[in-house]
C-alpha cells in the first residue's frame, strides 16, 4: 500500500512524497493508523522550514534537515497488531503524529508505547487536533503558582496564547491578552476576555500600567518564544510574581541582561520554563500531570463548549498545498491561524 508524506528537505522547501506501507509486517504490539486530519504547528514548525531553529543543521538533532515535520493527528486504526489489547479496528484515536497519511505507532505493553488516547464521542473530529494546544498552553497554568483572582498578563494570542487566555480565565484569573494583530484581538474578544491591548496601534507598557492600576501583573506569560518579551515584561511583575516562559527562545538577542536580573533578584521574581515536553505520556507515580490527563482535560473543556475553539480552524486544505499553508502562517498572520490537513484523498 502506499503513503504520502511531508517532508521539509531545506529552508522554505516542501515535498509531498510517496512511501510504502508494508501491512504484514506490523509488528505484534504495533497499529497501523489512517490519518483523517494533522495539524500545522506553526511555532515549532515554522520556526523548522525557516531555518531559524539553529538545530536544523545539526546532523544529530532530532529536527535536522531532511526533516519530517508535524506532531499532531487525528487518525482511525485500520490494523492491530497481536499483542494490543487496548485498541481495536475502527477505533478512533487522537495521538503524535508526522504530516502524512498513514502512521505506524506502538501500542502493545512495551516500554516505548507511543502516546495515544481514544477520541471521546460527541467531538467534532475538525477540533480534536486543537487539543494540542491546549495542552501545550496548559502547561503554563501547570507550572505556576497560580490562584484564582491572580492578573495574568499573556503575550502573543496565537493558538497557544489563546487558549492559555481561554485556561487562565477559566481558573479564575483577571487575563491580560496582548498582541499586534487586530484579527487575533478580536478572537479573544469572541472567547470572552475583555482586557486586550493591540501592541500594533497602542503603546502596550502604557496600557499595561492602565489596566493594572500601575500595580503590575502576578504572572507575565511569553506565548511567543521571543527573548526581548521576556526583558521588556519583567518590568510589569510585582514582587514575587512569575515569568513564564510559554514559547521556545530561538532567535539570538543581545541586550544588557543586568536589568532584568535585578528584578529577579530585587522583587524575588520567578522565571519559569513551561516545556510541556518534561510531562510524562501516561500517569506515573509521584507525579501530578501527564499527557493523558492534560489531554483528556482539554478534551472535556473543548466538549462541553467551555473552550471557545471552532473559530481557530481557519484552514482545511489538501496536502499538495502544504507550502501555501506555511507561507500563509508566515506572511498573512491575520489570515492563517489554525491549518488542518485533510488526509481523506
Amino acid at each position: 500500500m502506499k503513503g504520502l508524506r511531508i517532508i521539509v528537505p531545506k529552508e522554505y522547501e516542501v515535498i509531498l512524497e510517496e512511501f510504502e506501507i508494508e501491512e504484514n509486517k506490523i509488528k505484534e504490539d504495533e497499529v497501523l493508523v489512517r490519518n483523517i486530519y494533522t495539524m500545522i504547528s506553526p511555532g515549532t514548525e515554522l520556526s523548522i522550514y525557516t531555518g531559524v531553529d539553529p538545530e536544523v543543521y545539526i546532523p544529530t538533532s532530532w529536527c535536522h534537515y531532511p526533516f519530517k515535520p508535524g506532531y499532531i493527528g487525528v487518525g482511525k486504526v485500520i490494523k492491530v497488531g497481536k499483542e494490543v489489547k487496548d485498541l481495536k479496528e475502527e477505533d478512533i484515536i487522537y495521538y503524535f503524529s508526522n504530516h502524512s497519511s498513514h502512521s505506524i505507532i506502538k501500542a502493545g505493553n512495551t516500554n516505548d508505547k507511543s502516546f495515544f488516547i481514544k477520541v471521546p464521542s460527541g467531538i467534532d473530529l475538525k477540533l480534536v487536533p486543537i487539543t494540542r494546544f491546549g495542552t501545550i498552553a496548559l502547561t503554563s497554568l501547570r507550572v505556576s503558582s497560580f490562584d484564582s483572582g491572580d492578573r495574568v498578563a499573556i503575550v502573543g494570542l496565537g493558538l497557544v496564547g489563546n487558549l492559555a487566555s481561554q485556561i487562565f480565565k477559566i481558573a479564575g484569573g483577571d487575563v491580560i491578552g496582548i498582541d499586534l494583530s487586530k484579527r487575533r484581538i478580536d478572537l479573544m474578544k469572541e472567547a470572552g476576555v475583555e482586557k486586550l491591548i493591540n501592541s500594533s496601534e497602542l503603546d502596550w507598557k502604557k496600557e499595561l500600567i492602565k489596566f493594572t492600576d500601575n500595580e503590575g501583573v502576578d504572572i507575565a506569560i511569553d506565548a511567543v518564544g521571543e527573548s526581548k518579551i521576556v526583558v521588556e515584561i519583567a518590568e510589569f511583575v510585582k514582587e514575587m510574581g512569575e515569568i513564564i516562559l510559554l514559547g521556545t527562545p530561538r532567535r539570538s538577542y543581545e541586550t544588557n541582561i543586568t536589568s532584568l536580573l535585578r528584578t529577579v533578584h530585587l522583587r524575588w521574581v520567578t522565571i519559569k520554563g513551561a516545556l510541556e515536553w518534561c510531562f510524562p505520556l501516561y500517569k506515573s507515580i509521584g507525579v501530578k500531570f501527564s499527557y493523558e490527563k492534560n489531554s483528556l482535560y482539554i478534551l472535556d473543556l473543548i466538549r462541553e463548549k467551555k473552550l471557545i475553539v471552532d473559530n481557530l480552524i481557519t484552514h482545511i486544505i489538501k496536502p499538495q498545498y502544504f507550502k501555501d499553508a506555511y507561507d500563509g502562517l508566515i506572511n498573512k498572520k491575520d489570515e492563517y491561524l489554525g491549518v488542518l490537513i485533510d488526509w481523506n484523498i
